[in-house]
């Protein structure tokens, strides 16, 4: 990757699939965990938090010339925020853009003066797990859903204390 990144904060027409695609792309090396159920409950997440959240929140788009390569958003839950669609593409990992994107996602959550943040993931995902231990984030919580493959996934509910 050599076109510098930039980043923006306002979302335009096309952003909500090209977020959606960035991760179908970004996880399609684990079909059998994260296949195209998971790619469309991305989507539904995303169309929920337009419409039915007024897209309260912020999200950070992360660009290499036209291509999107990395996303974070935190969502406005009320007294807290979600930390949501966190994600580099394959080509622009292990440069720190993820780290980078959840720092942002975090200052704004502090400006909200929000008393806490949480996330959901999956167990698997070292990299990110590894970031969000880092950053202060401990489970709190970890159940089995039905979600976005024909089993059961098992689910972590991670949160840091801003207050």
């Amino acid at each position: 990757m050599n076109t510098a990144i930039s980043i923006r904060t306002d979302l335009r027409p096309g952003d909500i699939g090209r977020i959606v695609t960035l991760h179908g792309e970004g996880y399609a090396a684990n079909a059998e965990t994260f296949g195209l159920g998971f790619e469309a409950h991305v989507a539904r997440t995303l169309a929920e938090f337009v419409l039915d959240n007024g897209a309260r929140g912020r999200v950070w788009l992360a660009e290499s010339g036209r291509d999107l390569v990395g996303c974070a958003a935190m969502v406005d839950r009320g007294e807290r925020g979600q930390l949501r669609w966190v994600i580099v593409s394959p080509a622009a990992r292990g440069a720190g853009l993820g780290k980078d994107l959840i720092r942002r996602a975090m200052d704004y959550a502090r400006a909200q003066d929000w008393r806490e943040v949480f996330l959901e993931t999956t167990p698997g995902l070292d990299a990110s797990m590894d970031i969000y231990v880092r950053l202060g984030f401990s489970v709190m919580r970890e159940q089995t859903l039905p979600l976005w493959n024909d089993g059961r996934q098992s689910v972590l509910t991670m949160a840091k204390r801003l207050k």
